[in-house]
C-alpha cells in the first residue's frame, strides 16, 4: 500500500508540474540494452529491463494526447513512466484483414521461457490480469464484474498484487515459499500519462529504444474469427486455432467445451469458438520446418522437446459448472510441438500447478467484495524476468569510458587542491 501511495503521490507532482494548456504522454527515455543476469530471489526494476512492451485494452497510440483508440498498436514503455508507439501489426496479415484488436505478445524466443518451466522454476513469472472477469454473486447466474485498473487486489492466497493496468510477479520456487505474488510495475511506471487500465499483453527483453519492437508473435482478440491463434509479424500463422481447442479440450486438461459454457465478452460465443488465447510466451527453437522460425515445428530427431509456447485463454464461465467456470482464463498451458495437443501439461511454477484448481483456490477475489460470491481473476499477459540485467557490451564500454573520464576529472581536481 506505501509503495502505491508513493507512487500516486509522484503522479500528482508530476501532472502538476505540466502546463496547464494541454495533456500529453511522457517521451520515451533513454535505457541500455541488455540481457537477464543472473538467478535469484530479487526483482530487476522495470526501468532497468531493456525493450519493455505491452498491448493495452483498447490499443492506442501515444501520439498527440495518447490515449486515442489504434488497433493493433503495440505501446513501448521505458519503465519510468515513459512511452512511444511501437510495432503496429496493420497490413502484415494478407489474408486476414479486419483490425481487430491484440491480445497477447510475444517474441519467438523469449527469454528465461526455460528458466520459467517445470523442474528449472528459476526465473520469475511476470503477469497481468483482465479488468472485466464473470462473477456468481448468486449460485444461478453470473454476472460482470470490473476489476480496478491499480491495485492492491487481494487473493485469497492472501497475496496482494497488481491492478489490471499493472504487472505483477511471481517468485521461482528455488527462492520463496509457494505463491509468493505482488507487484512489479504500478501504472504509473508503465504509462504516466494516460495511466493504462488494462494491460492485456507484454513482451521484456527486446532492443533498445523499445519502439524498435521485437514482439514477432502475436494473437488477435478472437481467434475464432480468423481461424488463427498465434500469428507471425510476417503475416502467416503459426499456431491454428484448432490446435490450441485440441490442446486445451484434451482429456488431461479442461475436457471439451459444454453446452452451457460461453465467452461473454466481448459478445456471446460458444462452443470451441469461445476458446480464445490471451497470453503467451514463445520458444521457437526447431529451424528445419518449410517456414523455419514462422513454423510450428516437431523435433526431427523424435528424441527432444519441438517449438513450445506457454499460453492461457480467456475465462469462460459456466453456471452449469458446480464452480462457475469452464476455464477461468488463469489457466497456464503448455504446447510443445513434438507431443502436440494430447501432450499439453500445466505450467509449474511459484510451488505449484497453474492448473484449473489453483486458481480457483488462490486466484479468487475474496467473497465480501462480490456480495460474498464467489470469481476468479483471468490472467491475460505473461512473461519472465531474471535477478538483474546484463548491459550489451556496448553500454558496458560507454560505462568504462564515461568512469574513466570521471576518475580523470577527479584526480585534476585533487591535484589542483594539492597545489593549491
Amino acid at each position: 500500500m506505501t509503495r502505491l501511495l508513493c507512487c500516486s503521490a509522484a503522479l500528482l507532482v508530476a501532472v502538476a508540474s505540466l502546463p496547464s494548456v494541454a495533456l500529453a504522454t511522457v517521451p520515451y527515455g533513454t535505457l541500455s540494452g541488455g540481457i537477464p543476469g543472473g538467478l535469484g530471489p530479487g526483482l530487476p526494476l522495470p526501468s532497468i529491463v531493456p525493450g519493455k512492451e505491452y498491448s493495452h485494452d483498447v490499443d492506442m497510440t501515444t501520439l498527440g494526447a495518447g490515449g486515442v483508440a489504434d488497433p493493433q498498436q503495440i505501446i513501448a514503455w521505458d519503465g519510468s513512466g515513459g512511452v512511444g508507439d511501437g510495432l503496429d501489426y496493420t497490413g502484415t496479415r494478407p489474408t486476414y484483414t479486419p483490425e481487430d484488436e491484440v491480445d497477447a505478445t510475444a517474441n519467438r524466443l523469449d527469454h528465461l521461457f526455460n528458466q520459467l518451466i517445470g523442474d528449472s522454476d528459476r526465473a520469475h513469472l511476470i503477469f497481468s490480469h483482465d479488468d472485466m472477469i464473470s462473477v456468481y454473486p448468486t449460485p444461478a447466474a453470473f454476472v460482470p464484474f470490473a476489476i480496478p485498473s491499480a491495485g492492491p487486489v487481494a487473493l485469497t492466497n492472501g497475496s496482494v498484487i497488481g491492478g489490471a493496468g499493472e504487472l505483477s510477479f511471481e517468485i521461482a520456487t528455488a527462492y520463496a515459499p509457494p505463491s509468493t505474488q505482488g507487484v512489479w510495475a504500478t501504472q504509473p511506471a508503465i504509462n504516466l500519462m494516460p495511466l493504462p487500465r488494462d494491460v492485456d499483453g507484454v513482451e521484456l527483453w527486446g532492443p533498445e529504444p523499445g519502439f524498435t519492437g521485437d514482439a514477432d508473435k502475436y494473437s488477435l482478440e478472437v481467434d475464432a474469427f480468423s481461424g488463427t491463434s498465434v500469428w507471425n509479424l510476417s503475416g502467416s500463422t503459426y499456431i491454428t486455432h484448432a490446435m490450441i481447442v485440441a490442446a486445451v479440450t484434451s482429456p488431461a486438461m479442461l475436457g471439451p467445451v459444454p453446452g452451457t459454457a460461453v465467452l461473454p465478452y466481448p459478445d456471446f460465443i460458444d462452443g470451441n469458438d469461445a476458446i480464445n488465447l490471451d497470453a503467451l510466451m514463445v520458444q521457437d527453437i526447431i529451424s528445419s520446418g518449410d517456414g523455419g522460425e514462422d513454423t510450428f515445428d516437431r523435433d526431427p530427431t523424435g528424441d527432444g522437446v519441438g517449438d513450445r509456447i506457454i499460453f492461457s485463454i480467456r475465462q469462460i464461465p459456466d453456471p452449469a459448472d458446480p464452480d462457475g467456470y469452464y476455464a477461468t482464463g488463469s489457466e497456464l498451458f503448455v504446447l510443445d510441438a513434438s507431443t502436440g495437443p494430447a501432450g499439453t501439461t500445466y505450467l509449474f511454477h511459484g510451488g505449484h500447478l497453474w492448473d484449473h484448481a489453483y486458481a480457483l483456490s488462490s486466484l479468487a477475489i475474496p467473497p465480501g467484495f462480490i456480495n460474498n460470491g464467489h470469481g476468479v481473476i483471468d490472467i491475460n499477459a505473461i512473461e519472465g524476468v531474471s535477478q538483474g540485467v546484463v548491459p550489451e557490451p556496448s553500454s558496458v564500454l560507454l560505462a568504462l569510458i564515461a568512469g574513466g573520464t570521471l576518475a580523470a576529472v577527479a584526480r585534476r581536481q585533487r591535484k589542483k587542491s594539492t597545489r593549491a
